[in-house]
């Protein structure tokens, strides 16, 4: 039987492999998602300890075999994307040859963020950061079954629930492309359900769409997006945004993200991440509508890379150069009690109490003026260091 350890990612590769249906899934006191085991239905046959990454042998592949940087033909796949378009590529690779994918959806209305597939929503509706934990319910053994019926299968996901499905499959498969990105933690379903419905107030309308990364102060520049039914919208960079904020902070991040062994050694075949060291390619290359780094850690994925090439402008890039991409994002295990009072602190109070505790008073009013710049591009003109990509002061 595996033991519920404060490290878990919820990856639950335990309840999918499981042949008893003895793991559950319940929340703890924060929202996180955590496996919970039904001692009277276990038949102890050490399935769910073979399976879980925590456990695992394998260490994961610490280094790319190439990078490359590169950013989609078409226009609009850059534009609807977080970064270049990268992941739509090898998805609209896997799709041409009757494969599916699978990845998160947001879903606005339950206000929860969970694992699909292109077999029942169009590709568009994976793209896109979420900056929230997501629900993976049975989905390894969905991808299992149609890797057994000999289909081609591409699974985007954190690189702890990479992780989880390759200790769930035990094996690789040639048919399967893992793909993840360079993580800097998740936050719970219940923050982001909670800050949701406080915005529902505050416009008097409920969620239509939600975008972690709107491009409209440039790809550069984070920003948090929502559309209400009664056509009003909300639209904070991350400095400005509550929640936002509150995730660059690590106020908000699972246990487990702190000092994650996942974040600099992949078990995927594809690392993906802004490329933000971009030096001369964003002079020659998009500017700033967005640009991707994709590493390739085993040569399947190198392959499925060198596949895209007809559909985005590829420049292969020194490898110590970009996997510093790979290097862990997430807060130092001493900062744990930190962070818990400060997500005690938004449950009760919200995170905009959250961040107003967190920022002077001299940083909020920096904030809120540069906001108030940037929403008026004549004016922002005359300021570029004051709009500029904006990291934490």
């Amino acid at each position: 039987m595996v033991k519920i350890k404060e490290e878990c990612t919820g990856c639950m590769a335990c309840r999918n492999i499981c042949p008893a249906g003895a793991i559950g899934t319940k929340r703890n006191e924060n929202g996180f998602l955590m496996p919970v085991v039904d001692s009277s239905r276990c038949m102890h046959c050490g399935q769910c300890e073979e399976a879980c990454p925590l456990e695992g042998k394998d260490s994961g592949r610490p280094d790319p075999k190439k990078a490359y940087a590169m950013y989609h033909l078409s226009e609009h796949v850059v534009s609807i994307s977080s970064s270049g378009g990268a992941f739509y590529a090898l998805a609209s690779e896997v799709l041409k040859q009757g494969g599916i994918v699978f990845g998160c959806y947001l879903d606005v209305k339950k206000k929860m963020a969970y694992l699909a597939d292109t077999d029942h929503m169009p590709l568009e509706k994976l793209l896109t950061s979420k900056y929230v934990e997501s629900y993976i319910g049975d989905g390894y053994q969905k991808v299992k079954r149609h890797l057994e019926a000999g289909r081609k299968v591409l699974f985007c996901g954190t690189p702890c629930q990479a992780a989880g499905l390759s200790g769930f499959l035990g094996k690789d498969d040639e048919n399967l492309l893992l793909v993840d990105f360079a993580c800097g933690a998740v936050t719970s379903q219940t923050f982001l359900r909670d800050y949701l419905r406080g915005l529902e107030r505050r416009f008097q309308s409920k969620v239509q769409e939600v975008n972690f990364r709107d491009k409209h102060y440039g790809w550069g520049q984070y920003c948090f997006w929502a559309k209400f039914e009664n056509g009003r919208v909300y639209r904070k960079t991350a400095m400005s945004d509550p929640y936002f904020f509150c995730f660059l902070r690590s106020s908000m991040q699972r246990f487990s993200c702190h000092g994650c062994r996942f974040a600099e050694r992949h078990y995927s075949d594809v690392v993906l991440s802004d490329f933000w060291k971009c030096g001369h390619f964003l002079v020659e290359g998009n500017g700033r509508r967005g640009l991707s780094l994709a590493l390739a850690m085993t040569q399947k994925g190198q392959e499925a890379l060198e596949s895209i090439r007809g559909q985005a402008h590829m420049e292969e890039l020194d490898r110590a150069e970009a996997s510093y991409h790979l290097k862990a994002r997430s807060c130092p295990k001493d900062k744990a009690p930190e962070i818990y009072a400060h997500q005690a602190c938004a449950a009760q109070h919200g995170v905009s109490v959250l961040r107003k505790q967190l920022l002077t008073p001299r940083k909020r009013l920096y904030y809120a003026v540069r906001q108030f710049v940037m929403d008026r591009p004549k004016l922002a003109a005359h300021f570029p260091k004051l709009v500029g990509r904006g990291q934490l002061m």
